[in-house]
């Protein structure tokens, strides 16, 4: 179990890099073009705060936060003995380290993946593999929480 969890944390913490640094050297900032006929798009924008830009005016305090709590999914990843809570905090920490690599190197995250949408604001929206993978570590910490 632990090497799974280890595969999916280095998997998705080097594959999200790898994919910004693509998008960082391939596209200009502010572009953006659609695949899967105009349903997904591939942008290059940065973000200096969280999700959805929260806390874009203290980046620092973010790049602190996000260490900290990084930190704590680590803590708790060691304190586990649930496969799904186990698998779950592997997603979350791959995707967090990635981002917080980002806050640290970059000084904002690079996102890159836009969705077409009835509703423009969230057609504004852009993501990284590192969200994804962050939400579905989410989603599967309340299963296991449920599931108890």
């Amino acid at each position: 179990m632990l090497v799974v969890c280890f595969l999916i944390i280095i998997v998705v913490s080097v594959f999200d890099l790898w994919m910004k640094s693509r998008v960082e050297k391939k596209i200009k900032y502010g572009e953006e073009f659609p695949i899967q006929q105009g349903r997904i798009f591939v942008r290059h924008v940065h973000n200096e705060g969280m999700a959805l830009n929260l806390g874009d005016k203290y980046p620092n305090v973010v790049k602190w936060l996000s260490l900290i709590v990084t930190i704590y999914m680590c803590y708790l990843f060691g304190r586990k003995k649930n496969g799904l809570e186990k698998i779950s905090l592997s997603f979350l920490i791959g995707g967090a380290i990635s981002n917080l690599y980002d806050r640290i190197k970059r000084k904002y995250v690079v996102d890159y993946i836009g969705f077409q949408s009835k509703w423009k604001k969230f057609e504004n929206i852009t993501f990284n593999i590192g969200d994804f993978s962050i939400f579905a570590g989410v989603i599967g910490v309340v299963l296991s929480y449920m599931k108890k």
